[in-house]
């Protein structure tokens, strides 16, 4: 049932203003899906991620277009590495049709759109994780426009996270596959160092950019319904201001 409390999202407040994004985000574990499920199911007028609207048809220009711009780069300087795998082509390619999806929709068709494995996640895991091609000019430069693009449309971040043992309990009591699922735990300890410094990392480019709200919540101890409430509140607040793009408080979660 929607709730209609003074600090949280009202038919009212949402029809008036303009559309907020926001990116959960945070290392493997965190909860950012689940999180992204319950504020979708607690308003109707919550939208869950864009990458549910896209299809292999809508991305697949992008992975072409970026095959032939990075391969001849690829072959004449570092054909002794990899090429990027199919999650990090799916990535650059959510990047992309992403940011058309959000430019061809109407305005405030939703009125608040949360991503999962959002932009600055992608960001920052190809920087971090990618190929040593992603060290070249021509990806650099095609990576910091991405950056600048979306820098435009992110207007709140909720940063997850929650300590190494926790996570990695988790993760390996999930059902589904995971790169540190079987590692040892000094090795999955480590992944998760990198994921958390790239995400700061790009984080602070986001910030020194356009400042953005950007809400921090440890899951160990705190339940998925007090973020909620949170995030909610944090959403009218920003909506009810009408100028959510020129946010520029930090709340952190307690």
């Amino acid at each position: 049932m929607v709730r209609t409390l003074k600090n949280e999202l009202t038919k009212d407040t949402m029809a008036a203003t303009a559309s907020l994004v926001v990116e959960v985000m945070g290392p493997a574990g965190t909860g950012k899906t689940t999180l992204s499920r319950a504020l979708s199911q607690r308003h109707d007028d919550i939208a869950p991620d864009i990458d549910v609207r896209l299809s292999k048809l809508d991305k697949l220009p992008f992975v072409i277009s970026n095959t032939f711009s990075l391969l001849p780069t690829y072959l004449s300087r570092y054909r002794h590495s990899r090429w990027f795998n199919r999650r990090e082509t799916r990535s650059m390619a959510y990047l992309q049709a992403g940011l058309r999806l959000l430019e061809q929709e109407t305005p405030n068709n939703d009125r608040v759109i949360v991503l999962d494995h959002g932009p600055i996640y992608r960001l920052a895991f190809l920087r971090e994780f990618g190929p040593e091609i992603t060290t070249s000019h021509a990806y650099q430069r095609w990576w910091a426009k991405l950056l600048k693009q979306w820098i435009a449309k992110i207007d709140i971040v909720i940063s997850l996270d929650a300590p190494n043992v926790v996570l990695l309990e988790r993760i390996r009591a999930r059902d589904c596959r995971h790169t540190i699922k079987d590692k040892s735990d000094q090795e999955a300890y480590e992944i998760l160092r990198r994921y958390r410094a790239a995400f700061e990392q790009t984080i602070a480019e986001f910030l020194a950019a356009r400042p953005v709200t950007v809400l921090h919540f440890d899951t160990s101890r705190q339940s998925t319904e007090e973020i909620v409430d949170r995030a909610l509140a944090t959403f009218a607040s920003a909506l009810n201001a009408g100028q959510s793009t020129e946010l520029e408080f930090r709340l952190r979660g307690t």
